[in-house]
């Protein structure tokens, strides 16, 4: 007799167990953090200045070794929200303005409604992407209690602190901004590892 095929959804295979705080628990007992890194063009660097950035990075890399410390540089869909939004906005203002020529106002509107559909199906599709660099930074519980998970997170902030520092001193010189990811970004993030396409949703 065949078995049956247990359906699986999202949750069964997702690493996540919860929220924290400012940090993500995973099933495996760790609070992780992400910061999102801007990446530089090394073909506008000179060579000298590629090889001082391959050495602070060994630098980075060395000073950090005992902080449970990850790089990842993934593909990611172009967030084009704030870009949709804004041709949304301008379809609400020409559609509410007291335009004398109506037909060129019809015909404006028209166009402008094509280009938010336009971009809206781009979006959808996923068919514009981006590199997007990460540093992962965890920390292992010991019991899953309270008191436990305290301490991770204190621990966690003392590491996350300590790593940001030490990145913007090595990316001053290149004029990069860092950000610390909200746990909702850190979870599309994580998502995005099991399913690409639809993990903009989450």
């Amino acid at each position: 007799m065949a078995q049956e095929t247990k359906e699986l959804y999202l949750q069964d295979i997702s690493p996540i167990e919860g929220i924290y705080s400012d940090f993500i628990l995973l099933k495996n007992n760790e609070l992780i953090v992400m910061i999102k890194v801007e990446g530089v063009n090394m073909d506008l660097l000179a060579e000298y200045e590629q090889n001082n950035l391959f050495e602070d990075y060994g630098a980075f890399l060395m000073s950090n070794n005992n902080e449970s410390l990850q790089t990842v540089s993934m593909t990611v869909p172009l967030d084009l929200k704030r870009f949709n939004q804004s041709w949304k906005k301008r379809y609400l203002t020409i559609k509410d303005s007291p335009m004398e020529n109506l037909e060129a106002k019809k015909h404006l509107q028209q166009l402008i409604a094509a280009n938010c559909l336009h971009y809206q199906n781009i979006e959808l599709k996923a068919e514009l992407t981006t590199q997007q660099h990460l540093v992962v930074l965890s920390q292992k519980l010991q019991k899953r209690t309270l008191i436990e998970l305290n301490k991770a997170e204190m621990e966690l902030r003392d590491k996350m602190t300590k790593v940001k520092n030490s990145l913007e001193t090595m990316l001053e010189a290149y004029d990069l901004t860092l950000e610390i990811l909200s746990t909702k970004e850190t979870i599309s993030t994580l998502h995005r590892f099991i399913d690409f396409k639809n993990s903009m949703y989450v």
